[in-house]
């Protein structure tokens, strides 16, 4: 499987750390949010939902997966809720691992 662009930079914003939604949307977007001299200046380039939807794709995918919930009993781990999307934080499995490990080549 080839990743997208917006696939790699998921994974690589989770690859030092977990991270909830909030933390991969800001990793995605840092260098665009940066640039406040451009035209769009501080515009993301990536909207959110297309995030969340690569997330669960990537879920589906076996790259990624859910390990730590924000609060307790919020939502299961077994069967991610996409209503609580917020409340998971993740990190790329052994197979997202070699997925981003190809990409960068």
């Amino acid at each position: 499987m080839a990743l997208t662009e917006l696939q790699f930079a998921i994974i690589n914003a989770m690859m030092d750390d977990y991270e909830d939604v909030e933390q991969v949307y800001l990793g995605v977007n840092r260098e665009a949010l940066r640039k406040t001299h451009e035209p769009n200046c501080g515009q993301p380039e990536y909207r959110l939902v297309e995030i969340v939807d690569e997330i669960q794709g990537l879920l589906e995918g076996g790259l990624i997966r859910a390990h730590i919930l924000s609060s307790e009993g919020a939502a299961s781990l077994n069967h991610i809720d996409q209503t609580r999307i917020h409340d998971y934080w993740f990190a790329p499995t052994e197979k997202g691992k070699g997925e981003w490990k190809s990409h960068q080549r």
